[in-house]
């Protein structure tokens, strides 16, 4: 590994049944950090193995009452397990707002506290999230680094990133790198969603998708270089998978992405004529 590489771990797996999910996740977990990572990312509502709420459901206590435990447990599990294990965590679950359910990930430190809650803002009702409640910004947080350190990270959550206002509210409050539990084909013009907020935010990107039907896997990292320090173009997708399942531990320049970060006008409003 290089000196200046922060190693995410990014989960490509078959959606659990949800009794299992907790379980799958530590296991997958333990894995990625014992292959060296120090942050890794599920994909989206990991905890119902995104199992959509109906409205019916959505309006009922029992069953908000029910999925609350179910997403403070599974939690507080991954937070028991990133402080043992020294890593951090993006966790991804139905949570409960007020009488509301909500589409959910907390990134969790490598001490075990949360250190951000995020909601989805851009749900996808045309496709099954129409009981869901939408959340209303898009926070970041100071990651500690177990080297020393912090990187400024933030998450969006699948349908978020068609929209370049997600991107840009992440890099207005600083964000290095943003987190994306996904769940749903990465298609060719999704895949270029993800690049182009990458290129035109200056941060590193990082999708966990689902494998296999019907999400189709294609979960992908990109370092947000765009170009060398020759300013020749290059390919800022650092890594990318195929439909199948996958847990992999990939390297982003952290050094160099800041040293680009520092001196190219790419997405500054300032740098307009």
């Amino acid at each position: 590994m290089a000196e200046d590489s922060l190693r995410i771990g990014v989960v490509q797996q078959p959606a659990p049944e949800p009794p299992a999910a907790a379980a799958e996740a530590a296991r997958l977990v333990r894995d990625a950090a014992e292959a060296g990572a120090e942050l890794i990312v599920l994909p989206e509502l990991w905890n119902t193995g995104y199992r959509l709420p109906t409205r019916a459901e959505a309006g009922s206590p029992a069953f908000r009452a029910a999925a609350d435990r179910a997403g403070k447990e599974f939690l507080a599990r991954l937070s028991r397990l990133t402080g043992e294990l020294n890593v951090a965590v993006v966790a991804t679950y139905l949570g409960v707002e007020g009488a509301g359910l909500t589409n959910c990930a907390a990134l969790v430190g490598a001490d075990g506290m949360v250190l951000l809650r995020y909601t989805k803002v851009n749900l996808a009702r045309f496709a099954g999230e129409d009981a869901l409640l939408p959340g209303s910004r898009f926070p970041v947080a100071d990651l500690p680094r177990p080297g020393g350190g912090v990187v400024r990270t933030g998450v969006m959550i699948c349908y978020d990133r068609v929209f370049p206002e997600a991107g840009r509210a992440l890099a207005a409050a600083g964000a290095e790198m943003v987190l994306v539990p996904n769940a749903g084909p990465l298609c060719h013009i999704r895949d270029a969603q993800v690049r182009t907020r990458s290129f035109e935010n200056k941060y590193a990107v990082a999708v966990a998708n689902y494998a296999g039907a019907p999400m189709g896997g294609g979960s992908l990292v990109c370092d947000g270089i765009a170009f060398d320090e020759a300013g020749v173009p290059r390919d800022l997708v650092a890594w990318r998978a195929g439909r199948t399942p996958v847990t992999a531990v990939v390297d982003v320049p952290l050094a160099r992405l800041r040293s680009y970060r520092a001196v190219q006008p790419w997405g500054l409003i300032e740098a307009r004529g």
